[in-house]
């Protein structure tokens, strides 16, 4: 059983619940009863000897767990210029394939689906057309550029199962040509 006297002065009650000793040292605890717990509680205030700035860095920081992140744009190479890359190597050898070549049979409710959920009216747009509005779209929504917002996260989503699937069918395209 626990021996520890209440750290409260002049008090003769078990110390059964632990309490930490400061706000700068978490890890040391002191121990009181439940009357004085209760009563070390109420005056508790964690942020008692931070300034405003270092509360507002602290609410910031809590919003991450507190550990250390990389924005995504950090390196030498901007996130857009990867993005671009990554979209040119999917698209690499599909740009000369001719629109004329796509029978109209071709085109699946997924794909137009894939085109609308990219603004895209017209079934028959170029690979370039249709790779300048996925990357315009991507900057739109990117939470690197308009910040953290779960409606443009959904959307961004969309657009990027929308971008596979316009990819796959060019791709299927090309392979039942190439027969």
């Amino acid at each position: 059983m626990n021996k520890r006297k209440c750290h409260f002065k002049g008090c003769e009650e078990i110390g059964e619940y632990r309490a930490p000793s400061s706000p700068k040292d978490l890890g040391k605890y002191i121990w009181f009863c439940l009357k004085h717990i209760k009563e070390y509680n109420k005056k508790w205030n964690y942020f008692s000897d931070m300034t405003a700035d270092e509360i507002e860095a602290f609410i910031e920081n809590d919003i991450i767990g507190h550990r250390k992140t990389k924005q995504i744009g950090s390196n030498d190479t901007s996130y857009f210029e990867k993005i671009s890359k990554i979209s040119e190597r999917m698209f690499q050898g599909m740009n000369n394939l001719e629109n004329s070549l796509v029978h109209p049979s071709y085109y699946s409710s997924k794909y137009l689906n894939a085109l609308a959920t990219l603004g895209i009216d017209n079934k028959e747009s170029s690979l370039n057309e249709i790779k300048s509005k996925f990357k315009k779209i991507v900057k739109e929504l990117h939470p690197d550029t308009v910040g953290n917002n779960e409606k443009n996260k959904e959307k961004l989503t969309k657009v990027l199962e929308a971008y596979k699937t316009i990819k796959e069918q060019y791709d299927n395209n090309r392979k039942s040509y190439a027969k």
